[in-house]
């Protein structure tokens, strides 16, 4: 009984490149900012102003969203800012809600 002996060879294994998660979350945001558009011409509002209000909204909140997005992935730094940047957001929003419930808008 005889061993059969190979010698060992350099095999270079080529893989398909993942996705990066930053690519992943520019997608997504392209899925988000566009569906919100869509509902624009699905069901449409009922004057031109509430359309420019609806779409100035959805431009504003797609550039806040690909900014934080780029800035995170700077690096270390970049993390704490749009961390920063993301509790105050949260903190104005909770303030504001509360303010708003306690003085109400008159119509």
């Amino acid at each position: 009984m005889e061993t059969n002996v190979q010698t060992s060879q350099n095999i270079r294994v080529v893989t398909k490149q993942e996705v990066s998660m930053r690519k992943l979350l520019n997608i997504i945001g392209i899925f988000i900012f566009a569906g919100l558009a869509l509902t624009n011409l699905t069901n449409p509002l009922p004057s031109t102003d509430y359309t420019k209000e609806f779409l100035l909204f959805i431009g504003g909140s797609a550039i806040t969203y690909y900014i934080l997005v780029n800035i995170y992935f700077i690096g270390q730094i970049g993390r704490k800012v749009v961390l920063t940047i993301l509790f105050l957001l949260g903190s104005f929003s909770i303030i504001m809600a509360i303010y708003l419930a306690t003085n109400p808008v008159s119509h």
